[in-house]
């Protein structure tokens, strides 16, 4: 991909908290959802997600570079997966509010890609305190101010007239109680962490980057809908096998006599054994129609297999001047259309 400090629009010295508001901004503007059937879009919320990943993976405290290790960052992505621009103001007036979004890095393999399953997770996040429900309070009183209901009502001269408000009372937050004392279990946050398994689908067709949301997965709210979590796939490299779009890519390694004399077998493949005939003298590679990954429209690519001699690593005088009798004359390099 391109240079990610590019990407985001930011300067190589560019501090933490520049990296995260530059990505929060462009995260916002390209997000499908905001976008939606908007291929461009799309894609470009796929680089910028990238470049993120790839600065923020570069350093950071030890327990952000052991996170990320594991395939995790939780780095204040919850803030970041924020889309509702106006929900202090909608808090203000009374309205629920809905949970913070979280984002969650899912390393898989090409054999998960190729065999697509379900994966269970443990994941660490909060959600509401059980032993106060939420409240914070161990022991609590009616709020003075609005008498218990959480609402006080405002009046605003407007264009010569009065409106008049229904808002959240401004000394409770709206909870209609105000806290004597905090509640041991969640220390008056409301909140606790849990350690949950989380069941995640992985389907067929998943690429690089992509991503799915697991609807009401991220931070609880305690007056509204928990958010949600955004899965984000990276797939391993492989020691067999390499991507190309939808084509899958690898070497088979021959004996030279194979070559020479043609060859006959069964080739392992990640959707079971083909039987293929190589001729004599035939260089490939070798093209294995719709033996690669599926593609998002349902079809699948090929597997390119290239054709390599597996030489000695060292070959004797009295070698090589038997092999220079048995190829008879040197041929020189060169090219031909035929």
């Amino acid at each position: 991909m391109d240079d990610p400090y590019h990407v985001l629009g930011i300067s190589p010295n560019a501090s933490e908290d520049e990296i995260k508001k530059a990505f929060k901004a462009m995260a916002k503007k390209y997000h499908p959802d905001l976008n939606p059937g908007d291929k461009k879009a799309e894609e470009k919320f796929k680089e910028v997600n990238e470049a993120y990943r790839i600065l923020m993976n570069k350093g950071g405290s030890s327990s952000q570079q052991e996170s990320s290790a594991q395939g995790f960052n939780f780095n204040d992505f919850s803030d970041i997966f924020n889309f509702r621009g106006f929900e202090d103001i909608f808090r203000n007036f009374g309205f629920s509010s809905k949970g913070e979004d979280l984002r969650y890095d899912l390393d898989i393999t090409l054999e998960d890609v190729f065999n697509p399953a379900v994966k269970t997770v443990k994941i660490k996040h909060r959600v509401v305190c059980p032993v106060c429900s939420g409240s914070g309070a161990k022991e609590k009183e009616t709020c003075p101010k609005c008498h218990g209901t959480g609402k006080i009502r405002r009046n605003i001269r407007q264009f010569g007239s009065n409106v008049v408000f229904t808002t959240n009372c401004d000394k409770c937050g709206g909870s209609g109680f105000i806290v004597k004392k905090k509640c041991d279990n969640c220390n008056g946050t409301g909140f606790v962490i849990k350690e949950e398994n989380i069941s995640i689908p992985i389907k067929r067709g998943v690429k690089e980057g992509d991503y799915t949301i697991l609807q009401g997965k991220g931070e609880p709210s305690v007056n509204g809908e928990n958010g949600d979590l955004y899965v984000v796939f990276h797939i391993r490299k492989s020691d067999t096998y390499s991507i190309s779009g939808n084509n899958l890519k690898t070497r088979l390694y021959l004996d030279l006599r194979d070559l020479l004399n043609g060859i006959e077998l069964d080739l392992p493949t990640p959707w079971g054994s083909e039987r293929v005939i190589i001729d004599a003298g035939e260089t490939g590679p070798l093209i294995l129609k719709g033996k690669g990954l599926y593609g998002k429209n349902g079809q699948r690519g090929d597997l390119v297999v290239d054709l390599v001699i597996d030489l000695p690593k060292k070959i004797g005088t009295k070698e090589l001047n038997e092999i220079e009798k048995a190829l008879g004359e040197r041929k020189e390099p060169h090219i031909s259309a035929n």
